[in-house]
């Protein structure tokens, strides 16, 4: 056989594409831990007290960003290790050759980078029983999540025209999520930029309407907190779902063009604290004013806010209005932010679900010469969006699929995170360019111990909820 040219690296490749800057990156996982999904937080924060949720939600974020931290690094040593092995670079997760029998490949497979997705890095560093717990959990979390956000788009259409129904709700927001799912992430970054300014605009809009009316008429409803431990099982699957963007993080970071490898780390810690202060200061306010009567979407509570003294009274006219047209927006506009959070997770989720394809229609040892062709990817994803989309229409109750949704979510963001750092530092040694104090081994071990805790206390409080 003719040997493989080796040409300059000039010569063959066209100028790299210009990179996403890292505050793109920073609102991407805002976008992807705020589907819709903290929406539900208010609920389980009056039900455990607000206190105890904050508690929570600053320990989980803690642990998310230690994990996410973790997946730098173990990506990093598979960088390392396919180095050592001579592994092609091109081809992101549907790439496979033998091991034991590298091929002769060019200098420019071996060096192009490539994103190293999830299941990649469980297949490597945990074998095929890693592989495939992993894409179960994975499965899992999606389409629950996918559902959620349908549900969540239907009922606020619902809410406020009376002539739609829930499953025509759902109608709707297929013909406009399904298009945006088959496009690439690098592709929705100013969609998904102005998605975020408006997020932000529902949320002070909440917050105020909801401290207003509760330093001038006091709490609707108060709730009696629940025992410590029911309350850590009901707000560890909420919180959980709230910050997961774990499965994500490869995508995530692809696109960024860092001036240095440890900007990424630095792109999290940024996501994971403002989504904390964010959270906090929506979750506490609502909970008070709404207490027991906090609807499963909170922003639902809206629909029949009128915070003002007499409608009738000339004065309060132009006020009248204004209120009226924030709670408007505050119930509608949840049903726009998940038209933009569906998408990038029905991409992560079809991905996964190609890889998963190729690896069981081909031998172990099979290789893949090329990526998989642009109508593969397309297929693949909408076999990910549609699913959800029918059980939507079919159950669009979010109040039970959310917590059983969070037990996955903590497996995601604790205990894959945790067990894939302890095994990557076992396989490949060293420090890497993302070292840092929240992805040594001890802050990996304790991700484990705390998630398995925690998540199954959760999971035991989630099945119980279905009795």
């Amino acid at each position: 056989m003719a040997p493989v040219e080796e040409l300059p690296l000039r010569d063959t490749l066209p100028p790299p594409p210009r990179g996403m800057h890292p505050a793109y990156a920073v609102v991407f996982c805002l976008n992807y831990m705020m589907g819709s999904g903290y929406l539900t937080l208010p609920k389980a924060f009056a039900d455990a007290g607000p206190w105890w949720g904050v508690t929570a939600l600053c320990a989980v974020a803690l642990g998310a960003t230690a994990a996410a931290e973790c997946i730098l690094d173990c990506m990093e040593r598979a960088k390392w290790i396919a180095a050592a092995r001579t592994l092609p670079e091109s081809g992101g997760s549907f790439c496979r050759i033998p091991l034991d029998r590298p091929p002769s490949v060019p200098r420019l497979q071996r060096e192009a980078p490539r994103p190293t997705q999830l299941p990649d890095l469980c297949a490597l560093y945990l074998g095929d029983l890693g592989y495939y717990g992993y894409v179960v959990a994975l499965s899992s979390f999606m389409f629950g999540s996918l559902w959620c956000y349908a549900a969540i788009f239907a009922a606020a259409i619902s809410e406020r025209l009376s002539w739609m129904d829930e499953a025509a709700g759902v109608a709707v927001f297929a013909v406009l999520v399904l298009p945006l799912s088959l496009q690439d992430l690098a592709e929705q970054k100013k969609t998904q930029a102005m998605l975020a300014f408006g997020r932000l605009a529902m949320l002070v809009a909440m917050v105020v309407t909801a401290m207003v009316a509760l330093f001038d008429q006091g709490p609707v409803a108060p709730a009696a907190p629940l025992p410590p431990v029911a309350a850590i099982a009901e707000l560890a699957p909420v919180v959980a779902f709230s910050v997961v963007l774990h499965h994500s993080v490869p995508q995530i970071v692809a696109p960024v063009e860092a001036r240095t490898p440890y900007t990424l780390n630095v792109v999290f810690r940024v996501a994971f604290v403002g989504a904390v202060a964010i959270y906090a200061l929506f979750a506490v306010p609502v909970a008070l004013l709404f207490g027991e009567r906090t609807a499963a979407a909170a922003n639902l509570g809206w629909a029949t806010y009128h915070h003002v003294p007499d409608a009738s009274d000339p004065q309060n006219g132009a006020k009248s209005r204004l209120v009226s047209y924030l709670a408007q927006f505050v119930v509608l506009y949840p049903a726009v932010n998940v038209v933009g959070a569906y998408p990038i997770t029905a991409i992560t989720f079809g991905d996964a679900l190609l890889a998963l394809a190729r690896r069981c229609r081909a031998d172990r040892d099979a290789v893949f010469p090329r990526p998989p062709a642009r109508h593969e990817v397309q297929l693949a994803r909408l076999a990910a969006c549609i699913p959800p989309l029918v059980g939507a229409a079919l159950s669009p109750d979010i109040s039970k699929i959310t917590g059983v949704t969070g037990c996955f979510g903590l497996a995601l963001c604790a205990v894959v995170p945790g067990v894939l750092a302890l095994a990557a530092r076992k396989m490949s040694p060293g420090p890497t360019v993302h070292a840092s104090a929240l992805n040594g081994p001890g802050a990996a071990a304790a991700l484990v111990v705390a998630g398995t805790g925690v998540g199954a206390l959760a999971f035991v409080g989630a099945v119980a909820a279905f009795v």
